[in-house]
């Protein structure tokens, strides 16, 4: 098997993006231990601390095989999928609008579509929308939606997603040396510039 540059280029991104995902799941989890070791030190019980981690950080519980999920699909969004498989820290998932993919856990979220919560969906005339769980037909698989104005939608439940949580810029340490640089640069133009004025209004 030959790769060309632009698949070696694709797969190399791939590999670092689950490099950093599970760093940053394994630090969630020694941060996590922490917490509950701490709580536990002041007498609250573990399971009290993991559901309220879960809910402050809408953090999943380990899934297991049938369960369904909102799963991080290759266009950054979490779409409603079924868990198929695990192997290790390896969760195969299944998409209700088609296709597999080998996600992490922490590229899952909760599917449980309690009123109240937050979904994204094409509205009509608007394009994609902020919107409201009012409440969720599981036989039928259809949800009512609210775009918060006063409005109300139907929709399958497959058609509604999660957007990615933003994340700030992480700056390596050359684009801080760079912002420094010219932050430094910007303050002596500016005193220099302060000290022509000064001096041609003499």
């Amino acid at each position: 098997m030959r790769l060309t540059d632009d698949e070696l280029r694709d797969v190399l991104e791939r590999a670092e993006e689950i490099q950093r995902t599970t760093r940053r799941g394994e630090a969630l989890r020694g941060e996590m231990n922490a917490v509950i070791e701490a709580g536990e030190g002041i007498g609250l019980t573990r399971p009290a601390i993991e559901r309220a981690l879960r809910e402050r950080f809408e953090l999943a519980p380990p899934p297991v095989v049938g369960d369904r999920v909102f799963a991080k699909s290759a266009d950054g969004k979490f779409h409603i999928a079924d868990v198929v498989a695990i192997s290790g820290d390896d969760i195969r998932v299944s998409f209700l609008r088609g296709g597999e993919q080998v996600v992490t856990a922490d590229e899952i979220k909760p599917c449980s579509f309690v009123p109240g919560q937050r979904v994204m969906y094409h509205w009509p005339w608007w394009g994609p929308w902020n919107c409201e769980v009012i409440s969720y037909h599981a036989p039928t698989q259809f949800l009512v939606l609210s775009d918060r104005w006063g409005s109300t939608t139907t929709c399958r439940a497959e058609d509604v997603w999660l957007e990615p949580q933003r994340q700030t810029n992480v700056r390596t340490p050359r684009q801080r040396a760079y912002a420094t640089l010219i932050g430094v640069g910007t303050a002596v133009g500016a005193i220099v510039g302060s000290l022509i004025t000064a001096l041609l209004m003499r």
